[in-house]
C-alpha cells in the first residue's frame, strides 16, 4: 500500500509504500531519514489521518489508514 504524508507549510509532499502490518513509528524515522525533510527530525509533531490523531505506536491497520490516505503532519509550537 501506499500512503502520502503532507505537512500544513505544505514542505512535506511524500508518498511512502508500506504495509498495513507497519507501525507507524516505522513510517515517520522513514520520513525523517529523506534529506528535505530531516529539519522535521528536531521538532515535536503529531499526524492526523481521517481527522484523528494517528498513534505512533500502533499499526497503520489499528489506526484506520489504508491505501493512497492522506496524513498531515502538524509541528507543535
Amino acid at each position: 500500500m501506499t500512503v502520502i504524508f503532507v505537512s500544513l507549510d505544505q514542505k512535506i509532499h511524500y508518498s511512502m509504500i508500506c504495509k498495513n502490518t507497519d507501525l507507524f513509528s516505522r513510517l515517520e524515522i522513514e520520513l525523517y531519514k529523506v534529506e528535505e525533510y530531516k529539519e522535521f527530525k528536531q521538532t515535536e509533531n503529531y499526524f492526523i489521518a481521517k481527522g484523528k490523531k494517528v498513534n505512533r505506536f500502533e499499526t497503520l491497520e489499528e489506526n484506520g489508514i489504508k491505501n493512497s490516505d492522506i496524513i498531515t503532519l502538524n509541528k507543535i509550537d
